[in-house]
């Protein structure tokens, strides 16, 4: 017993290790958090965007020898400022818009990466590199994620409202532009400290699954909050920790879980899954054959 539990301890004893883990906690209930907001408003391929478009941003900050946060949020800001101009200014489609912006966003950064290979490593862009993240980049991460958290739980009931019904929010008083605006920048900032722990590519699925997981277990939204939350929290934390006797990529791990947390969701939650749909289904027609009854 206690050769097993030294066994399982020893993931602790390595620093990186440990930096790990508790940084892909922290990203992951931020970004379960924001995930349920994602979900509610039907963000999924503007997070996907955002991800993306932030590729940029870091390749010139490290070209300049900036902090890569500074870049990375920069770039995220002028994807979004840049869909909203050509939505208000168009009749483009939204989900055209995403789709144009983002790529073409996505397409300068690697041909920046491409200009400069010396100083731009890609891998770590697109796959993000946790276990080597150093203590500079430990507080950009824990400060982005501060600020977040802090707006999110100062103004979640307004974006809630903005998320489900943003006519009824203006009715209201609430300024609906606003609450955009900050929804896309937190979304942005979401993005950014995520790309460290899993890379441009996972971080949409860090800012959907656990929202969308959350949403097939409970009706209310304030337990969607704190399940997705809890959700990121403990599939990142597990992730990265199995990713130790796994010897795979950290961000695919902690990704993986979280696909596999959804699956269980999606077939086994007890009144959306698709087991207790089928159950009713079915014992909705027994019902009705019963009192039916017999033909004549």
């Amino acid at each position: 017993m206690n050769e097993l539990i030294e066994h399982l301890i020893i993931p602790f004893q390595y620093e990186y290790m440990l930096r790990a883990v508790l940084v892909s906690a922290l990203v992951g209930g931020v970004c379960g958090f924001l995930s349920s907001f994602v979900t509610l408003k039907g963000w999924s391929l503007m997070g996907d965007a955002l991800s993306h478009a932030v590729v940029p941003g870091v390749a010139l900050a490290y070209i300049a020898g900036i902090p890569f946060v500074l870049g990375a949020f920069i770039a995220g800001l002028l994807a979004a400022g840049t869909m909203v101009f050509i939505k208000s200014q168009s009749r483009i489609r939204e989900d055209a818009t995403i789709g144009i912006v983002f790529t073409a966003y996505f397409a300068l950064g690697l041909v920046l990466i491409s200009l400069f290979p010396a100083r731009v490593d890609l891998k770590v862009i697109l796959y993000g590199n946790i276990l080597g993240i150093a203590g500079f980049d430990i507080l950009q991460v824990v400060g982005i994620s501060l600020v977040t958290l802090l707006v999110l739980g100062m103004k979640w009931r307004d974006l809630m409202l903005f998320c489900f019904d943003p006519n009824q929010a203006r009715t209201l008083g609430l300024n609906a532009r606003m609450l955009h605006i900050t929804l896309l920048g937190l979304l942005a900032a979401t993005a950014v400290a995520a790309l460290q722990a899993v890379g441009a590519i996972l971080v949409i699925a860090m800012l959907v699954t656990p929202g969308a997981t959350a949403y097939l277990l409970t009706n209310r939204f304030g337990t969607m909050l704190w399940l997705s939350s809890g959700l990121g929290v403990v599939t990142s934390l597990v992730g990265a920790y199995a990713s130790y006797y796994l010897n795979g990529a950290t961000g695919g791990c902690i990704v993986s879980l979280q696909t596999f947390v959804f699956l269980c969701a999606f077939f086994f939650a007890p009144k959306q899954g698709v087991v207790a749909v089928r159950l009713a289904t079915r014992k909705k027609m027994l019902s009705k054959e019963t009192s039916a009854g017999p033909s004549k």
